[in-house]
């Protein structure tokens, strides 16, 4: 790491200190740094599309947390303003790099599951009331939004959901019903009202359904016959995300989770708030399905 950026200088500070790198709280001197090549944002979400176009302008390659803009114009506007400067961007969609959901992908592509017929997320936590920019769907929903859409290889074709308010000044929960080709079913439950925290995917097939914990990234495979628990070594989310990233610049592969990715992500984001908010299904755009990355297992 050769710098850090927070516009609260004595947080930057304190991180430059302890690691013992440059510190700013000023992103154009920061983007000065010399030898600077590829930048991580983790502002509020509000500040992402500035922040990521000055960067971008700079030369920079660049991983942006999600949601990647706070709608979808902003998304499209950065992914057209990295491909004109020719750098690489990719978004924080940490949880295609739990080693259970590459263990889930493959077994996917080799049916093991039979046709899927449902996937079932549920993403839910106790959170305090705190200064946000965006609700439970964009700040927690989103990632199985895209789990589901990286593990299925489908498009969304509509989606409903029930939103509301209880604590915070955004939606803190929120139940998304999403509709897929082929006739495929997602059905998803966020909120920031539940005592416990919980992280799982639920994928019923044909044949068998495959149970992950997020958190523990423990599989069981059920089936007529027999309950099955494969081995899968625990590794750290986060780290495999940055060094997906850094190998993705160093050795010019193709992006992924991709601009594109995050796109499609907020599109259908901002239709289970449309929904949510007129108590009606929304019908999706069909989209390109190249505009889907497919990363594999690492």
């Amino acid at each position: 790491m050769l710098g850090i950026c927070d516009l609260n200088e004595k947080r930057a500070r304190e991180v430059g200190s302890k690691y013992g790198i440059p510190w700013y709280s000023n992103l154009e001197r920061f983007l000065q740094l010399p030898g600077l090549e590829a930048v991580t944002i983790c502002t509020p979400t509000h500040t992402h599309f500035e922040v990521a176009s000055r960067t971008l302008e700079e030369g920079k390659h660049l991983l942006v947390e999600k949601p990647m803009t706070g709608n979808r114009d902003q998304a499209e506007k950065l992914v057209k303003t990295a491909g004109k400067a020719g750098r690489k961007l990719l978004v924080g969609f940490i949880e295609r790099f739990n080693p259970g959901v590459g263990l889930v992908k493959e077994m996917l592509e080799r049916k093991e599951a039979g046709e899927v017929i449902l996937a079932t997320g549920r993403r839910v936590t106790r959170w305090p009331v705190r200064i946000g920019d965006v609700g439970v769907v964009k700040d927690t929903a989103i990632h199985d939004i895209d789990i589901m859409r990286f593990l299925l290889r489908k498009d969304v074709t509509l989606v409903y959901a029930q939103t509301g308010s209880l604590k915070h000044s955004f939606e803190d929960y929120a139940e998304i019903m999403l509709r897929f080709d082929h006739g495929t079913t997602g059905f998803i439950d966020a909120n920031w009202l539940t005592p416990r925290k919980v992280r799982t995917l639920i994928i019923t097939g044909s044949e068998a359904t495959i149970n992950l914990d997020y958190i523990s990234q423990e599989i069981s495979v059920d089936d007529s016959e027999k309950t099955v628990k494969p081995t899968v070594k625990w590794d750290e989310p986060l780290r495999l995300e940055l060094e997906n990233y850094i190998r993705t610049v160093r050795e010019d592969l193709e992006p992924s989770p991709s601009g594109e990715d995050a796109i499609e992500a907020i599109k259908i984001c901002d239709a289970a708030l449309e929904s949510g908010r007129t108590q009606r299904a929304v019908e999706m755009q069909r989209a390109e399905m190249a505009s889907l990355s497919h990363g594999k297992r690492r």
